[in-house]
């Protein structure tokens, strides 16, 4: 094994889904398959089988894994993987999916701070709405820094071009002209606008919010911004939310805010990793 006299701690976390129902029914749904890592790294898994809750959410099998470890590859420093998926998903029979899986991968250097990030594994199987197929295209590279030796030298929303694709990410969705042909109501909501209005200053210093996911396609009830959508008498859907501040990245797969149907606020899979090394 590679030998450093820095120390680097480990953070993980995965679960399946969570979140809580006021509608039809008043439950708090705990977070299901949990699973953290140690701040000294290893491996953890947690899984569950055929869960449902009355007749308004079900799935087949939801599982978390979590790891840390030191590279064995010689000047390689310290990665952590993150994984979550929840399989047979259906939500008040609106939502489904054969398979949502969120995954993270961060290696962090010997020397230095910043940690590089990939997603792949990460995928959207066989998602429907109102039994109607989704297709999600999606965009790994949306917090590639270029970096020439390997690791970024500044921390990812620091990163000029990473700014620069959230800000387009967010111009998308508040432009009307990116809808698809079959939506007849071309107006944009105000919640929209307010939410995913890009200002520059924003991310200076705070958590930055986009997306994995760079368009859904296919002919479904609901309006399209971006990688969230409108289900009329349903709620709204946001698909591969990616929160990124300066050393963290969490991936959320699906997350729902119900208020017509369903009174419910649901997430899932999440994934989310970090680390710090000590001295920095």
């Amino acid at each position: 094994m590679a030998t450093t006299n820095r120390v680097h701690y480990f953070h993980a976390d995965a679960s399946a889904f969570g979140g809580y129902f006021e509608r039809p029914l008043e439950h708090n749904l705990a977070p299901q398959a949990p699973m953290s890592l140690s701040p000294s790294g290893g491996y953890g898994s947690a899984r569950s089988e055929n869960f449902r809750l009355e007749g308004v959410m079900s799935y087949k099998s939801a599982s978390s894994q979590v790891s840390g470890r030191l590279s064995k590859k010689e000047g390689r420093g310290w990665v952590t993987l993150a994984t979550s998926v929840v399989e047979g998903l259906n939500v008040l029979d609106v939502i489904t999916a054969d398979r949502l899986s969120a995954q993270i991968s961060t290696e962090h250097p010997l020397e230095g701070d910043h940690p590089t990030v990939t997603f792949l594994g990460t995928s959207f199987d066989n998602l429907k709405v109102a039994g109607c197929p989704i297709d999600v295209t999606l965009d790994f590279d949306i917090c590639d820094q270029g970096a020439k030796d390997g690791y970024p030298s500044e921390p990812c929303v620091e990163d000029d071009r990473f700014l620069s694709r959230v800000g387009e990410q967010y111009r998308r969705m508040t432009n009307a002209k990116n809808f698809p042909e079959w939506v007849k109501d071309r107006s944009i909501p105000d919640w929209i606008k307010q939410r995913y209005t890009w200002n520059d200053a924003q991310a200076e210093g705070c958590s930055v919010l986009c997306s994995i996911v760079s368009g859904v396609s296919g002919k479904f009830p609901g309006t399209p911004f971006g990688n969230v959508f409108e289900v009329p008498g349903f709620g709204r859907v946001f698909l591969g939310e990616l929160l990124v501040d300066c050393k963290t990245f969490r991936l959320t797969m699906l997350r729902l805010e119900l208020g017509c149907l369903g009174h419910a606020s649901l997430s899932g899979p999440v994934a989310l990793t970090n680390g710090h090394t000590i001295p920095p």
